[in-house]
């Protein structure tokens, strides 16, 4: 089954935007880059809406330093 996942920074409660970040079909590993902020409480979330369970490998390797 295909997937899709959207990042967005932390809302409470979390709401789930309607963009895609990562799109996949059933059976493929799929990479990519993604730059989020972390909103205000220093979280970002996912969101999977394949309908079906998926893994995720999550890898922070850079900060922007806010001054």
């Amino acid at each position: 089954m295909p997937g899709l996942v959207p990042v967005e920074d932390l809302h409470t409660p979390p709401v789930a935007p309607n963009s895609s970040t990562l799109n996949w079909t059933a059976g493929k590993t799929v990479p990519n880059l993604v730059q989020a902020s972390l909103g205000n409480h220093g979280i970002v979330d996912f969101f999977n809406r394949s309908g079906n369970n998926t893994d995720l490998v999550i890898d922070i390797f850079g900060v922007y330093d806010r001054h």
